[in-house]
């Protein structure tokens, strides 16, 4: 029993993504977050109306 134990503790394990990869990840999910909130606000602002453009 004790020898299960010694076996996982000794292997190494390799992290499903690397240091490298997750910034990676949290800045392409940054991103996405970022163009939804503004995509949002620019479908969300209405204007008035068309304004007219004055004639000198």
């Amino acid at each position: 029993m004790n020898d299960k134990a010694s076996e996982k503790s000794s292997a190494p394990r390799r992290p499903i993504l690397t240091s490298k990869e997750q910034t990676l990840l949290a800045f392409i999910l940054a991103l996405l977050v970022v163009g939804g909130i503004v995509r949002k606000v620019r479908m969300d602002w209405r204007t008035p109306g068309p304004v007219p453009v004055r004639k000198s």
